[in-house]
């Protein structure tokens, strides 16, 4: 989740490297990235070229680690948590009420978005069923956002509960659920949106069974601590069930997202696979499975799958 990232200790005498990166952010080499970053700074919602967030991704990750901020720390929870909660307030230049409304019409943004969620929700199913979660099956969602993963799939026929840090986002999930009754397609048992952190998630689901799948679809890297959280997964996942992370990114993610966490002030951490696969192991699960890319995950996303 979200925390200030501001270094546990400031850097009081900056390194030659340190002292390095901050000449050439200050310098006119990098003055574009400069006038992009502080614009964007501004308005969240500037549109940037690929090459446009290249140049203010460099200066910016230059910036601040010529001050001890990048690599990003995060060792306050608390607040972590709470920047994560006040998520829809983060956007400079957006009222929060707009942006609750642009992430409820997720994944219906522009034909090319629709596309691209849409076939990593086809993946994500596809993934279910080539390990027996097929429709019917009790389902946990870790890091549900704004909820729409959880309606598709509940629609499908499986019987889901959805859980988020934000309040927000279960106003959002209940908004859903109110819908689809409205249309006749499910009832109480079929969607549910629950609020916790994703490390503490067994709490809030103590009143239900231990699911046939867990999952985290792109949210694991918003976690605050990902360890804990795959411990808490294999404590509500059954005995033969699944815990799946869907298409989670890389460790290069800590730089390419890094100018979008510094906006929002939300978690954009980049995880490797081994790392990931040795945590499942540790946590209790039986047996991992990787989905794709099995040679090399550097680059590519992430879909793994452990079994209880």
């Amino acid at each position: 989740m979200a925390g200030s990232q501001t270094p546990t200790q400031p850097v009081s005498s900056p390194s030659l490297p340190r002292r390095l990166a901050g000449y050439l952010a200050d310098s006119s080499f990098l003055g574009y990235g400069r006038r992009l970053m502080k614009r964007n700074e501004e308005v969240y919602s500037m549109p940037l070229s690929k090459w446009q967030k290249v140049w203010t991704g460099v200066y910016l990750i230059l910036r601040d680690y010529s001050t001890g901020l990048f690599p990003p720390t995060f060792a306050d929870q608390k607040a972590a948590y709470e920047a994560e909660m006040n998520f829809y307030s983060a956007m400079p230049g957006i009222e929060k009420a707009g942006a609750i409304a642009s992430h409820i019409q997720k994944p219906f943004w522009t034909a090319y978005y629709f596309g691209f969620y849409s076939s990593r929700f086809t993946r994500l199913a596809g993934v279910f069923e080539s390990v027996g979660l097929k429709a019917g099956s009790r389902m946990l969602e870790l890091g549900c956002g704004s909820g729409w993963t959880a309606e598709f799939l509940a629609i499908m026929g499986y019987k889901m509960v959805a859980t988020t840090i934000g309040p927000d986002e279960v106003a959002i999930g209940e908004k859903r659920i109110a819908a689809l009754k409205a249309r006749g397609i499910v009832d109480e048992s079929r969607l549910a949106f629950r609020q916790s952190p994703m490390e503490t998630v067994d709490k809030v689901v103590v009143d239900q069974p231990p699911f046939d799948g867990v999952f985290v679809f792109e949210a694991l890297h918003h976690a605050y601590d990902w360890r804990q959280t795959i411990h808490t997964a294999y404590r509500c996942t059954k005995p033969g069930g699944w815990f799946i992370v869907a298409d989670e990114p890389n460790l290069l993610h800590t730089f390419i997202s890094y100018r979008v966490g510094r906006l929002t002030n939300t978690h954009e951490i980049g995880m490797s696979r081994r790392d990931l696969l040795a945590e499942m192991k540790k946590a209790g699960f039986q047996t991992t499975r990787i989905f794709s890319s099995r040679f090399d995950n550097r680059i590519s996303h992430l879909w793994l799958g452990a079994q209880k």
